[in-house]
């Protein structure tokens, strides 16, 4: 048998060895830290911990990535710390449309032309809820009451969230329509406000409605284009006569100024975990759609997406009466009821 020549060993090394190589200037030169803006356990942290897993069991760059949960004010602590990381490629987080609905809102004045954008790698799509035994059965029949008792039906939100911005895409969905938001935070907590009859109606992902359906909550609409294969039963807004569809996306971010070559080489290596039979099943699991898109697609995708969410009008909701008006308001009919009642009596 022949031996093979030392150029021809070299060859297969290097050939053995593509799987782990960097970049063409020798990046990642150490672990890449993808922050979470988020708390540990939540939907973003179970989503990026799913890629980090593939990358680092297919030994798909030569060092791993971190997660490093940088939770707090609606995700932008950890957005902050990404925008003003060293643009080395080092420093990344994955974010949802959050990047958005975070600056539109007004609570950060940054949003995604701070960030060089990576890749777009997960859409899951939106349910409208109420609880089990609330008086509407359709998406329609609530729409028309908010119609009819405009500022009275509460939708549960959190407030400046994707989410807040899904419940303004229904409620723009059939003009004359009202609704009174109202913050009820992430998803459990929105649950629990919906089950205990402190809101009327609230949003959800096709996922957490899977988890959530069975304590007492019923769907009367997504708001995706076409029915979710997950709920084949559930008719769309759009079939209900409401022109509202919105989903949520993930993508990763970069700080500002990091080197095409490096943003590349991350996508590259993002677009290849998710080829991985565990990211497929784990996305299917969790009931998001694997979209995957870089470059000019994901370009033009950012900007499509901030130009829909930037249109939404923030309409400030009737505020009720504080409660120190209202607790002197009692006062007063309570000392009128009390004098015109010692008054009968001395004229009886």
């Amino acid at each position: 048998m022949a031996k093979a020549s030392p150029t021809q060993a070299l060859i297969g090394l290097c050939l053995a060895l593509i799987p782990l190589s960097g970049s063409c200037d020798g990046f990642p030169s150490r672990p890449i830290t993808v922050i979470v803006p988020f708390n540990a356990g939540g939907g973003s942290d179970i989503f990026t911990r799913i890629f980090q897993k593939a990358i680092r069991e297919n030994n798909l760059s030569p060092h791993p990535l971190v997660v490093e949960n940088q939770g707090g004010a609606g995700g932008t602590i950890g957005s902050r710390i990404t925008k003003d990381a060293p643009p080395d490629g080092h420093i990344i987080m994955c974010l949802h449309d959050g990047i958005y609905t975070a600056q539109h809102y007004g609570n950060a004045d940054w949003g995604p032309d701070d960030f060089e954008p990576i890749a777009a790698t997960g859409r899951s799509g939106v349910v409208i809820a109420v609880a089990e035994d609330s008086e509407y059965i359709s998406l329609a029949a609530l729409m028309a009451e908010a119609k009819e008792r405009p500022y009275e039906l509460v939708f549960g939100t959190n407030l400046g969230a994707p989410n807040h911005y899904s419940a303004l895409f229904v409620q723009n969905g059939k003009p004359g329509s009202k609704f009174r938001f109202t913050q009820t935070g992430g998803g459990s907590n929105r649950l629990n406000q919906l089950i205990g009859g402190h809101v009327d109606v609230t949003g959800f992902s096709v996922a957490e409605y899977a988890q959530y359906k069975e304590a007492g909550i019923r769907a009367l609409a997504v708001l995706s284009e076409e029915r979710e294969p997950a709920l084949p039963d559930l008719p769309t807004a759009l079939e209900q006569g409401v022109d509202a569809t919105h989903s949520l996306m993930q993508f990763w971010w970069a700080p500002k100024g990091t080197p095409r070559e490096r943003v590349d080489y991350i996508a590259d290596v993002l677009g290849q975990a998710m080829k991985t039979p565990y990211v497929q099943e784990r996305l299917s699991y969790l009931q998001i759609e694997p979209i995957f898109l870089t470059g000019e697609a994901l370009k033009a995708k950012v900007t499509e997406r901030g130009d829909r969410l930037n249109a939404i009008t923030i309409e400030t909701t009737p505020p009720l009466p504080p409660l120190h008006w209202i607790i002197l308001s009692l006062t007063i009919i309570f000392t009128v009821w009390v004098w015109r009642e010692d008054n009968h009596k001395e004229t009886v």
